[in-house]
């Protein structure tokens, strides 16, 4: 799903009016306690590409496509927010992907100076492990509804991998096994919005965004979310989100000189607690 598309969810979320909703005699128990934990399920659909630079850049290797890596692998993912004083918050963020496959290569592949041929039979693999922390301030709050901004951090870990058959100068065939690995803090803005339409039920959303040169890093991070939460209890509930994250970077390290770009979206399961 574009995420132009959720951002035009996350809006239409916004500017639903507090008018349509009778005042409460009960708060959601995401807008009236001061800790949420949410833990599930995962089930991104996803895209790894990378592209390695030799003496010449090469065009950017798409994993899935190219050595057939799987696109419904389900991850655990964690998050867990704490209201802090009357407007503060902090919240936290955790999930990990790795994937790894076998194929026979359809055409040539190219990684840093070496060419896997077109026929070779080569294995891949990719991961991605992304940890959020991000502080926040509410600008607008009542029983039914919370409005704020933030900023926050992402610290990613990035890895790829080859290996396969390639051919020498002398006509010779050789295994030839190289990876990449990175991993950078990358701050973000971001905002969110809560809306309770009933003491049961809520509408969550959330946007990060960040487009800024780093370190060895230049390039652009998109994490969004939209969903929403049942309160079976007072301190239970269960809840169903859209998840959609994006990575989009050019890496200028000493062991890797080239860029990456990784999408992931799909829907999270998960269950609640709130005290």
């Amino acid at each position: 799903m574009p995420v132009k598309h959720l951002i035009s969810l996350w809006l239409c979320a916004l500017l639903l009016p507090g008018a349509a909703i009778a005042q409460q005699n009960d708060v959601h128990p995401l807008l009236g306690n001061d800790w949420v934990l949410d833990a599930g399920v995962f089930f991104p659909t996803k895209e790894f590409r990378f592209r390695v630079d030799g003496s010449l850049p090469g065009d950017g290797i798409d994993f899935e496509d190219a050595f057939r890596l799987s696109d419904d692998d389900s991850t655990a993912a964690v998050s867990l927010l704490w209201r802090f004083g009357e407007k503060w918050s902090l919240a936290g963020q955790y999930w990990k992907l790795s994937d790894s496959s076998t194929a026979t290569l359809d055409r040539d592949i190219k990684w840093n100076d070496v060419v896997l041929e077109e026929g070779s039979f080569a294995r891949a693999g990719a991961g991605l492990e992304v940890a959020r922390l991000f502080f926040g301030r509410t600008f607008s709050a009542a029983e039914y509804h919370e409005f704020g901004l933030g900023v926050g951090l992402h610290w990613l870990e990035l890895s790829a991998s080859v290996e396969g058959q390639i051919r020498s100068n002398l006509g010779d065939t050789e295994l030839y096994k190289d990876s990449v690995s990175a991993d950078a803090p990358l701050p973000n803005i971001g905002a969110w919005y809560t809306f309770a339409f009933s003491p049961k039920w809520a509408l969550r959303s959330r946007v990060d965004w960040l487009s800024a040169s780093i370190g060895d890093y230049s390039g652009g991070l998109t994490n969004a979310s939209i969903g929403i939460d049942w309160a079976i209890w007072e301190h239970f509930g269960v809840g169903l989100s859209y998840n959609y994250f994006s990575l989009n970077v050019d890496v200028d390290k000493n062991d890797w000189q080239g860029a990456t770009k990784i999408s992931q979206y799909g829907p999270w399961l998960k269950i609640g607690a709130y005290w």
